[in-house]
């Protein structure tokens, strides 16, 4: 997936740092808890819980001797990485992936007038740009992951927000801004409809909530992900 699978072959990483929001923070999975070390802001790690960040971590360290750190934050937004980006990316990190952009799919009611979805579109995509000169300005080499399809209850507008953004737009920003900037660039939500197809089984059923995975649903997405990182 556009260079993806070579990263490690080629620049064989000891220093790993994991970016993004719940998904990758390991909320849903078995023994979700934040009890660990700060992160930034009011989060902090989930050093014990099952989720595919624990297992790769685990992998890694065995395979490479490397060291994982997962940084991602629940709940939290694009946005919040771009504003947090020196508390979460270190010049010492020798690679980063980053899976950021299922929060940015909804805009609260308190919010003010709705947001046109072409404008919102817009907004994320370029944020996609700004994150990812700040990973070249650092000097940390990045790939970017779009997130797992969700469910479509899940795609509707809630109690408190509309969801004016869905899965699949922000798996298409992603997809253009790996052909405009040529980053690595692995579709989570391709692999894992592809796998759901393949399998003949429904996307819902590796969903705790019809967002987070269950454990099962943590356990695809390991493999979607070693797979397609070539490990």
């Amino acid at each position: 997936m556009n260079g993806a699978d070579k990263i490690f072959e080629s620049i064989n990483p000891k220093k790993i740092k994991l970016l993004g929001d719940s998904i990758t923070h390991g909320v849903g999975g078995t023994g979700f808890k934040q009890s660990g070390e700060p992160i930034a802001a009011e989060f902090k790690r989930n050093p014990d819980g099952f989720c595919w960040a624990k297992m790769f971590s685990e992998l890694l360290s065995e395979k490479y001797g490397a060291e994982v750190t997962n940084n991602a934050c629940t709940g939290t937004t694009i946005e919040f990485v771009i504003d947090h980006f020196d508390e979460l990316v270190a010049p010492s990190d020798e690679l980063a992936i980053c899976t950021i952009g299922t929060n940015n799919r909804h805009q609260y009611f308190n919010s003010g007038a709705k947001r046109d979805r072409d404008e919102m579109y817009s907004t994320f995509s370029n944020n996609i740009d700004t994150l990812y000169e700040k990973f070249k300005a650092k000097g940390v080499p990045v790939v970017f992951m779009a997130n797992i399809p969700a469910s479509d209850k899940n795609e509707q507008d809630g109690d408190t927000y509309w969801r004016i953004l869905h899965m699949n737009d922000i798996n298409d920003a992603y997809s253009a801004a790996a052909r405009k900037h040529g980053f690595p660039f692995i579709s989570l939500y391709e692999l894992f409809l592809g796998y759901c197809k393949e399998n003949d089984i429904a996307v819902d059923s590796l969903l705790g909530d019809g967002l987070h995975p269950n454990d099962e649903g943590y356990k695809v997405m390991f493999s979607l992900i070693t797979n397609a990182l070539g490990i």
